[in-house]
């Protein structure tokens, strides 16, 4: 249920919490789902779909319930729209992909998730499954582990935390994670293998010039390609890339997380 708080308007945080019920693993929610997953009642939940629906936040499906609206992709380009990271990576990522059957991502983080705002492909490549709009737990992937790692310890557990309470999956072991974070801050980039069986990535992290963490930049493939020399080379390039694509980023206007100093 929605906690109650001073000052706030206990239906429009309602509406926010049927709106959160989505993920890229869930389109499509009947009523008699949201009121499982949020506890609020079904009669209130089918009003505040329908009124959802009106302003073009929800879409009906019909026979199966709803799913999220266009009128959110307006929204939401206006927030990604603000830092420019497409803009800036623009030209920056395709000649890392210089080995078959890669990819490039550059990735938002976005609380405790990241969505991924571009995708680049080598000549050569198989089916890919991660896309641009994919929103993802950042902790199981190279560019959002990149980002937390120039995070607090405090924030990243809350970040983390919210974002696998909202997924409904398990969280992960905090001790093994800042073990992790810490040596992806010390090196500059991070290796990862956690988000899909056979595929790894590198990832660095994207810091404006306030020092405020934006997201990250990765590179992806089968895990078959990241030998040991393939791995020593794009980490040390990786870095350069994400660091000639922050200093073109601006400056946010509005207070963010601040990156920690790296070693």
């Amino acid at each position: 249920m929605v906690a109650d708080a001073p000052g706030r308007v206990r239906a429009v945080a309602k509406a926010a919490e049927i709106l959160g019920c989505f993920t890229p693993r869930t389109h499509v929610l009947s009523t008699r789902s949201l009121a499982r997953i949020t506890g609020i009642p079904r009669s209130t939940v089918h009003g505040l779909c329908l009124t959802l629906v009106d302003a073009g936040l929800l879409q009906e499906v019909p026979g199966r319930g709803y799913s999220l609206g266009l009128g959110l992709v307006a929204l939401g380009g206006q927030v990604l729209h603000r830092h420019n990271i497409v803009e800036a990576a623009e030209g920056m990522l395709t000649p890392l992909l210089d080995e078959p059957d890669t990819w490039a991502l550059v990735g938002q983080l976005v609380d405790g998730w990241v969505v991924y705002l571009a995708r680049y492909m080598s000549a050569r490549h198989g089916p890919v499954n991660s896309r641009t709009g994919l929103r993802v737990p950042a902790h199981r992937t190279a560019c959002g582990k990149a980002a937390l790692s120039r995070l607090e310890p405090a924030e990243v557990v809350r970040r983390v935390t919210g974002a696998c309470e909202s997924e409904r999956i398990a969280a992960p072991d905090f001790a093994v994670l800042a073990a992790e974070l810490e040596i992806a801050r010390h090196d500059g980039h991070v290796f990862s293998a956690d988000w899909r069986p056979g595929r790894s990535a590198i990832g660095a992290p994207l810091i404006d010039r306030d020092g405020t963490v934006i997201g990250g930049i990765s590179i992806g493939g089968p895990s078959a390609v990241f030998g040991e020399e393939q791995r020593r080379r794009l980490s040390g390039r990786i870095g350069g890339v994400a660091a000639r694509i922050s200093a073109r980023l601006p400056p946010q206007q509005e207070p963010r997380a601040v990156a920690l100093e790296s070693d």
